[in-house]
């Protein structure tokens, strides 16, 4: 399941990187803003089929499912600490699972700030979060499209992958884990 995950949203990054490439070459424009062109394509497409507007799917997909996705990747790191401890109860496992609902907490509480900020009919939320990626984009110096690259692409995905990587470490470890046992204990 992790390497179908993982390898789905390379698959669709490379996707709309290669209609981006196309799109460049046949239009003339920046690969940047084909690129662009190509992910507001997919959603406006997307939220055509499923019935909303461009805006709407926006918030939906960008905002809530992403949120949800970084969430849910958490809360299966937080299970898989909760493991090693149900099968090994040790102290370093004692922590590692309390670290583990620690972290939880944290995705938990941001996600529901993250609700409470765009807690609003989805065509304000989209533009209150267009409105904070603008003055993002002037705060760092940098484009529109760069911070939305930033947010909804490169943090979303080192978020998800990293939280996958960090269950199949545990797993692994846990894997090659052999308990000590005394000469008189065999």
């Amino acid at each position: 399941m992790k390497k179908f995950i993982i390898i789905t949203l390379i698959i669709i990054i490379a996707l709309v990187l290669v209609v981006a490439i196309i799109g460049s070459i046949i239009t003339g424009r920046g690969l940047d803003d084909c690129f662009f062109g190509a992910c507001c394509g997919i959603l406006y497409w997307t939220g055509r089929f499923l019935g909303f507007t461009y805006k709407e799917i926006c918030v939906i997909v960008n905002i809530y499912m992403e949120a949800g996705l970084c969430l849910l990747s958490a809360l299966w790191v937080t299970w898989a600490t909760i493991k090693c401890f149900i099968r090994r109860k040790a102290i370093g496992n004692g922590f590692l699972m309390a670290t583990g609902i620690i972290y939880a907490s944290v995705y938990i509480g941001g996600f529901m700030r993250l609700c409470q900020h765009y807690a609003m009919p989805l065509n304000d939320a989209f533009d209150l979060c267009y409105h904070e990626l603008i003055q993002l984009a002037k705060d760092f110096h940098t484009t529109y499209n760069n911070v939305n690259y930033a947010i909804f692409i490169i943090i979303f995905l080192v978020i998800t992958i990293g939280n996958i990587l960090l269950v199949k470490l545990l797993e692994t470890s846990q894997r090659h884990y052999t308990p000590y046992q005394p000469d008189n204990c065999k």
